[in-house]
Order: structure tokens, then sequence, then C-alpha cells
């Protein structure tokens, strides 16, 4: 999650979608870019191939931008924006990147042109009609599995912090790992889209994602590319390879702490120190977005950026001091306002409608845990979300006379 979540939150967050949106991938793909379904959607979102290149995504003998995550995210993005605006409601938008707008006119249809998806999703194939269910699950189990005694495995700060950057000339991933001073592996862990070790030649460009602290090196040597600039006799040697008994990655890496203000939001701190809201809610292991004033959080930034020869000119990012971001000399960042976005509607999910056995088993060990708690004069487990086995209700919900007020 921390090496796609920070990707796609870029994305909604420019076009004003939910974030929410983001779990859709865990649901398709279960954030394998190189997933491939029974009847051959591949990729993070699962594109099929038709569909894919319908949205612009390259797929041929050497690529398959299905896999890559900017450009299979703005391929989502644009599918899920234009359902929204066909059917007015997230849930729809959700439901037909499933079955596809035709089954979802028809069940609206069919339901009397009722828009509602928990009223029309009888109507729905079977599949979707537990697909948004299975989402909201997808949601819950990012967010709440620190309550069952699970913990997330995260990969080393070169995959959580990373940048892209539009290449147009063919280069070959030893080329890029050399210049970057990184691994292979490391290179191919971050751009799975390419099938044949290197990256084609494209007018339009191909996306190439490294480490933030790599990837001015890698602009360095491509500026030095140009004719203009120099010719290949003149170009400096590449350095040799990193071995990957060599390679230790956390260690390019500090961290400073910073005492949040009144006001202060994930998003904006994350567009302060360069990272994600996510970044941070992982590192810190918040199990909320919302901050207290006050909370002291971690923040892990690269010592430095690399440069790529004749560019000599090192980059600081911060001082090196633990402390620095709480001294009066330096300046806290001031909190952004973040205007509202539509969220999708958290409705209950049929008891007949309801595919996951292990959710099933997850809320019976939650209500148990609840019932001890409460035998023990203890707060409950869940108290923001409420739990029963034979209802499998995960997440809060309107009421129905909420609905009805709003004409639904």
């Amino acid at each position: 999650t921390v090496t796609f979540f920070p990707i796609f939150e870029k994305y909604l967050d420019e076009h004003g979608m939910p974030e929410d949106l983001k779990y859709l991938s865990v649901l398709e793909s279960a954030l394998n870019p190189k997933a491939v379904s029974r009847v051959g959607a591949t990729g993070l979102w699962q594109f099929m191939k038709e569909t894919g290149t319908g949205y612009g995504l390259k797929i041929n003998s050497r690529v398959d931008e299905r896999s890559c995550p900017n450009r299979s995210t703005m391929a989502a993005m644009e599918y899920l924006a234009n359902a929204f605006e066909r059917f007015g409601s997230w849930e729809l938008a959700i439901a037909s990147y499933n079955c596809g707008a035709g089954n979802i006119r028809k069940a609206i249809k069919r339901a009397g042109g009722e828009t509602d998806y928990w009223e029309i999703s009888k109507y729905l194939p079977r599949e979707t009609r537990n697909f948004v269910p299975a989402f909201l699950g997808a949601k819950y189990m990012v967010n709440y599995y620190h309550l069952h005694q699970v913990a997330p495995e995260y990969g080393h700060l070169d995959l959580q912090l990373t940048d892209s950057e539009l290449i147009y000339n063919e280069m070959s991933f030893e080329t890029i790992a050399a210049v970057a001073g990184i691994p292979v592996s490391v290179v191919e862990m971050l751009n799975p889209a390419f099938k044949k070790g290197y990256i084609p030649a494209n007018d339009y460009g191909h996306w190439l994602v490294l480490p933030r602290r790599t990837m001015q090196a890698l602009r360095d040597y491509v500026e030095l590319l140009r004719p203009d600039n120099a010719s290949p006799n003149e170009l400096p040697s590449l350095p040799d390879l990193v071995d990957e008994a060599d390679y230790t990655p956390d260690e390019y890496y500090h961290k400073l702490f910073y005492t949040t203000l009144e006001g202060d939001r994930l998003k904006a701190l994350g567009k302060t120190f360069n990272c994600s809201g996510y970044n941070l809610k992982a590192w810190n292991n918040l199990t909320e977005n919302q901050l207290k004033k006050g909370q002291e959080l971690m923040v892990w930034f690269p010592r430095e950026i690399k440069r790529f020869p004749p560019f000599t000119g090192k980059i600081t990012i911060v001082p090196s001091k633990s402390k620095a971001l709480r001294e009066k000399t330096i300046p806290r960042p001031v909190a952004v306002p973040i205007s509202a976005i539509e969220q999708p509607k958290l409705a209950p999910v049929p008891v007949d409608t309801y595919p996951y056995q292990q959710l099933e088993a997850l809320a019976a060990t939650v209500a148990e845990q609840s019932a001890t708690a409460a035998t023990e004069g203890k707060k409950p487990v869940l108290q923001r979300v409420r739990t029963w086995v034979n209802g499998r209700q995960f997440l809060p919900v309107k009421k129905n006379e909420d609905r009805r007020e709003k004409g639904h």
C-alpha cells in the first residue's frame, strides 16, 4: 500500500475524487501490478485489453501499461469519473467498473428508474451484487487490521518515497540502475509495465518510477543526452551496478519529528513534507485520519538527492539534527483547508449478497472480543464500527429516514 496508495491519492486529489476509491484496486488486484484474472484482465486496476486500449493504454510485446501504476491509474480515474457523471452515484460507478454501464442501465430500468445501488442491486449480475459490499470490506480490512492482530509488511523507504518521470528515448534498466545507484531489481519492481528490461522509445513518453532521492540523477543523465549538450563520446562513463548485498536503502534516509498544530491535516502535511498523507499514516501507525494538537509525527526524509556527473552539487533536504522541525527557527507548515468531497454512501450489506466467509469470521471475532470487553467493564473493541454476524454490517450506515428526506 505504501508504494501505490500515494500514487493513487495524487491522481484522486487532482481529479477531486473520493480517496476511498483507492480501495477498489485492493479488491481488483490485491495491489499486484502483475495480477492477471482468469479472463485476462491485467494490472492494478484489472483492465481487459480492449477496455485498456480504449482508454489509451499501450499494450504490445514490449510494454503493458495496464501494469503501469501511473497510466493505469489515470485510465481508472477517467473510467470512474465518466461513470459517476453518467449515474450520479459512486456506488453505481464502482458497480459499473465490474459489470459495465450497460448492465447498470438495465438494472435501473428494471427498478423503475431507481438509482440507489442498494435498491437496484437485486437486478444486477450476482458478482456485481457482491462487488460493492466487497469494496466496503476491503476498506474495512485496510483500516481496521490492527483490531485483529494483523500487521502489514511495508517495503523499504526507496519503495515508499518515489517520483515519476516521462522518458521518451529507449533506455535499458541496467543504464537506469547504474545512473540511479540502485540494483536493477528495484527498477524492475517499480516499473512492472516493461516486459523486456528496457523502456521503449515513444513520442508520448513512458512513465518511469524511481526512488525520489535518485530521480534527479536520471534527469541529469537525460539532460546530457540532448544533442545540443554533448556527443555520446563525451558522456561520463556509467558507474558499476549496485550489488544487492551492498544495497542498504534505509541508510539513505533519516527521520525527524513534527508536533502537530491546531487544524493540521494528514493530506496538507504530506504536501509540506513531500510525501503522501498515507505515508504519514503508515509511518506513525495511525488508525484514523484525524490529528490532535500536540501529536508527535515521525517523518522520513532522504539524506540527500543524488546527482549524476558532471552535476556535482549536492541537494540537502533538511538539517541532519532530529530536532530541527521542533526548533523555533524552522517555520511550521501552515494547515491548508481541504474542500469537502462527496464520499460513497456506506449502506448495510444484505445477508443474501455478502460474499466473503473470511469477513464473516472476522465479524464473529470482533463480536466475541466486544462481548468479552463488555463483561470486563472495558470499552467495546469497535467504537466507530458496528458489527453483527447475521447482518454483516461493517461500516456506518445512513438511516433510512435520512434517505427518505432526500427523496431516495
